[in-house]
């Protein structure tokens, strides 16, 4: 079972980044506090219906968008991918300098 405040927190701060906002701007644009931004972002707080609004408007998102499980199972995917890829060139990597 997923946690919900986990989904929002991650989404939330993925597409912050994404955005190149810091919890400063992010907390500006919502007319909230930076320190607000933080515990929603660490799971401490969750945020109003309100809030929620304000703050998919200030993430130029829909509101479901930031309870959605898509974008951390794209994540781990990706993840998943580089690890993938660094194993194989480092065994390209070995068997080359094995066959010198």
């Amino acid at each position: 079972m997923t946690n919900i405040r986990t989904v929002l927190s991650y989404n939330m701060k993925t597409r912050r980044k994404a955005l190149g906002l810091s919890q400063i701007d992010l907390a500006e644009k919502t007319g909230s506090a930076a320190n607000y931004i933080s515990k929603i972002e660490a799971e401490r707080q969750f945020p109003s219906v309100e809030m929620i609004e304000k703050l998919a408007e200030a993430l130029q998102i829909d509101t479901v968008d930031l309870f959605s499980l898509a974008n951390q199972k794209k994540s781990r995917i990706l993840q998943e991918k580089s690890l993938l890829i660094e194993r194989i060139s480092n065994e390209i990597d070995s068997f080359l300098s094995f066959s010198q």
